[in-house]
């Protein structure tokens, strides 16, 4: 994975002079039999009109990811696709802030569907995410039409709370 993202790498990262990540993120950890954790997952909006052995299989490659304020959850250049559990993380682009999401809050849709510009996620607060491949998000998408729609809104709204439109 990329450096100062989920997996690791370089922990370090400037935008605008300021140090975003000053240590490596705690190791991703399966999601696969957290019971809390796939609750979460299984009751979020998004997944909801999965069926079970999509989701499963879904739940099988996510992995919680931990990180301190400051630190970056998910790097430009990565592919994944993150539900935010706990905390409260920024979105940047080439160092411009975009926006601040909560719990519940997806992120990474545009790798999903494909466009978009690149941006990063930072934590502003203790966070933990549910990273998913998004190829694999992707795939369930093409499967299930209300995912797709669901991901395509999340997208709108980012696009209309960046550009005012």
């Amino acid at each position: 994975m990329p450096s100062g993202g989920a997996g690791g790498g370089n922990p370090t990262r400037r935008t605008r002079g300021r140090v975003l990540a000053c240590r490596p993120m705690d190791a991703p950890r399966e999601v696969w039999g957290d019971l809390a954790t796939t609750a979460f997952v299984e009751s979020s909006l998004l997944f909801r009109s999965l069926d079970p052995d999509a989701l499963r299989d879904l739940v099988q490659l996510a992995r919680a990811v931990d990180a301190a304020a400051g630190e970056t959850v998910s790097a430009e250049d990565d592919d994944g696709f993150y539900l935010l559990m706990d905390g409260r993380a920024e979105v940047l682009a080439g160092g411009e802030a975009l926006g601040q999401l909560e719990r519940g809050a997806c992120f990474g849709e545009g790798r999903v569907l494909g466009g978009g510009r690149p941006a990063a996620l930072v934590a502003r607060t203790a966070v933990t995410a549910v990273a998913f491949p998004a190829p694999m998000v992707a795939a369930m998408a093409e499967r299930f039409p209300r995912l797709r729609k669901l991901l395509e809104a999340a997208r709108a709204a980012r696009q209309k709370a960046v550009h005012g439109a």
